[in-house]
């Protein structure tokens, strides 16, 4: 052995000492099996595996290999001594780590020219745990090891290239110590071992909770500018709104003013209503256009009065009074029209004392048996408020209905910002404006025979219609009109109407309200004596009528069944009406049967309905 100090580069162990076993590596000595393959009890001479850089070792080079250590490849990390055993670099001690993750450093080709064997020699392929000897140093981290190296065994048990050796390998040790302080790379025997603060679990949970804190804080600053969605939705400016109350309800005392006489029960409160519900607020359609309420609260009544009056009150919240506006117009909008099958609209009211907007609308469901519905609506600043009053045989009166809800309005109006009702009255009126103005809708139509029949319309035309031939005047081009107009209503899915049954209405306008006047006169006058000028006609029924029309227009008509012999035993019928208000006339004539045909109140009043809408027009 030379004087050469101890920590200096490792060599082979010199020929003819392979037979000495190391005492820093005894445990491998006794159990030879750890350092050789599963094929065969004996070791056999390794070569290290070529790593392309340069040309396979020498047999000489082979023979050098084998007669070290009588066939096992020298140990590193020490210099054997023949007497003293290994001798470790100084330094303090640390347990071997040779792990899947330590690096393994080559050594050096001794002076003898004879090339190290490989790596793997020290590996197992035995199904032994070769970390479990040299396992890091407790508190260690295998996951931030970016700098080590190591020899892996293939499949065939064959080691894999070797690492290509430092350019600090070689020199001295002091050398080879400042060449790796130079480069940044550790010595092969050092055990690098990750100081770095963040390898416990427990720092980065202490990162996630100052990050959360930091998330936390800024929300919290930020929550007053986020706007809320939903049932607690905030008006203007951020506030929130305060839902309506339950007590905005009627309760039994409030009910009573529809029917005093009545035993009147309450048969569900709910504060949810589906837009599909059975339970709904007749003839109001809330679609996509409808503004979406806060808070909403709906309250069923009945009795047991042998006419089942009954009684529905539905109250919405709004964020705020332009949102109850928006939502009130749209819901007057679709009470007006009120054109689901098989309504159809009786009468309409203007009530005052309600709040600060309201309308009535009388309809009939024409079914088997008559069914009366008087809806009354009306907003109170930012809440809306809805009863359906129902009853058979007779409609109940809108000012009752308007009563009623009154009392339950005074107890939320404050809290609404609402106009509180005061004495509440109601006045017959024209229907709100609805579909084409000037004409009527065709809820406007009643049925003639019960629980049968949809009426539809054509579109506005130039007169056609020839009349009965009893008017005394070609209706197309009669002199005195300054505009005419016809549309046609038709009656469908009833069995027992005539074939083509339906309703022509001709719109005359004119300069004033004298030129209208007359000319209504001439035709109501040639008809009632049709029966003497004309031969083959019948005038019978003749009735007269009244109505009030907008801005309070006077409305005068007439009414005639007109029987036309046409020849072979065979008669046309026709039921027609004549009208004045205003600037208008309006005529209307159906195509009658002796057992089909309106009756006279229905007649009257539909021609009336004709002349009220015709004063919605200019």
């Amino acid at each position: 052995m030379s004087d050469e100090p101890t920590n200096r580069p490792r060599r082979a162990m010199p020929a003819g000492k392979g037979d000495q076993t190391p005492r820093g590596r005894r445990d491998e000595a006794e159990n030879t099996s750890a350092r050789t393959p599963s094929s065969g009890p004996s070791a056999s001479p390794r070569t290290p595996a070529s790593n392309g850089s340069g040309p396979p070792p020498s047999a000489g080079s082979q023979d050098a290999s084998v007669a070290n250590e009588g066939g096992l490849p020298p140990r590193r990390g020490f210099i054997p001594d023949t007497d003293d055993g290994p001798v470790f670099e100084e330094g303090p001690f640390r347990a071997p780590a040779r792990s899947a993750v330590t690096p393994t450093t080559p050594v050096p080709p001794p002076a003898g020219g004879a090339s190290p064997a490989g790596d793997g020699s020290t590996d197992s392929t035995g199904g032994t745990d070769d970390d479990s000897a040299f396992r890091r140093p407790a508190g260690g981290s295998q996951a931030h090891q970016p700098h080590r190296r190591h020899s892996r065994r293939s499949r065939n048990d064959e080691p894999t290239a070797a690492p290509q050796p430092s350019p600090s390998q070689g020199l001295p040790a002091t050398d080879r110590k400042a060449a790796e302080d130079d480069d940044g790379s550790p010595s092969g025997d050092q055990l690098v071992v990750d100081r770095s603060p963040f390898r416990h679990w427990w720092t980065w949970a202490v990162v996630a909770v100052l990050l959360g804190a930091i998330v936390f804080v800024a929300v919290s600053r930020l929550g007053g500018r986020t706007p809320v969605a939903g049932p607690s939705a905030s008006s203007a400016g951020g506030s929130t709104v305060t839902p309506i109350p339950q007590t905005a309800l009627m309760d039994a005392a409030d009910v009573r003013k529809i029917d005093e006489k009545a035993n009147w029960r309450i048969d569900g409160t709910v504060s949810k209503v589906a837009s599909n519900a059975t339970d709904s607020i007749s003839c109001i359609v809330r679609d996509t256009d409808h503004p979406n309420p806060v808070s909403t609260w709906q309250r069923v009544f009945s009795t047991s009065t042998k006419t089942a009056t009954a009684a529905l009150h539905r109250v919405d919240g709004y964020a705020d009074d332009a949102t109850a506006r928006k939502a009130f117009k749209v819901e007057a909008a679709s009470l007006a029209a009120c054109d689901s099958v098989p309504t159809h609209i009786v009468s309409a009211a203007s009530v005052s004392g309600l709040g600060d907007e309201s309308v009535s609308l009388t309809i009939a469901y024409q079914g088997a048996k008559t069914q009366y519905r008087t809806v009354v609506l009306a907003r109170f600043g930012r809440e809306i408020q809805a009863v359906d009053a129902a009853n058979y045989d007779s409609a109940i009166d809108a000012q009752k209905t308007g009563s009623a809800m009154a009392g339950a309005a005074a107890r939320s109006c404050d809290l609404v910002g609402g106009t509180c009702p005061t004495t509440v009255t109601a006045k017959s009126t024209v229907p709100p404006v609805a579909g084409d103005p000037g004409w009527p809708v065709t809820s406007d139509f009643p049925r003639i025979t019960p629980d049968q029949g949809e009426w539809r319309q054509t579109a506005e035309a130039n007169v056609s219609s020839k009349g009965t031939q009893c008017e005394g005047l070609t209706l197309a081009t009669a002199a005195g009109p300054s505009e005419r107009k016809q549309r046609t209503y038709l009656l469908y899915q009833d069995s027992t109407a005539p074939q083509g049954f339906g309703v022509d209405q001709l719109r005359f306008s004119f300069s004033d309200a004298k030129g209208s006047a007359a000319f209504a006169k001439k035709i109501g006058d040639s008809i009632a004596g049709c029966g003497k000028s004309v031969k083959t006609a019948k005038i019978s029924d003749a009735k007269s009528f009244s109505g009030i029309g907008e801005k309070n227009a006077a409305i005068a008509g007439r009414s005639f069944i007109v029987t036309q012999d046409t020849g072979s035993g065979q008669n046309a019928i026709y039921q027609v009406a004549v009208a004045s208000v205003g600037d208008k006339v309006v005529y209307l004539l159906a195509n009658v049967s002796p057992s089909y045909r309106f009756s006279d109140a229905d007649w009257s009043q539909l021609t009336v309905r004709a002349a009220q809408r015709a004063t919605q027009i200019s």
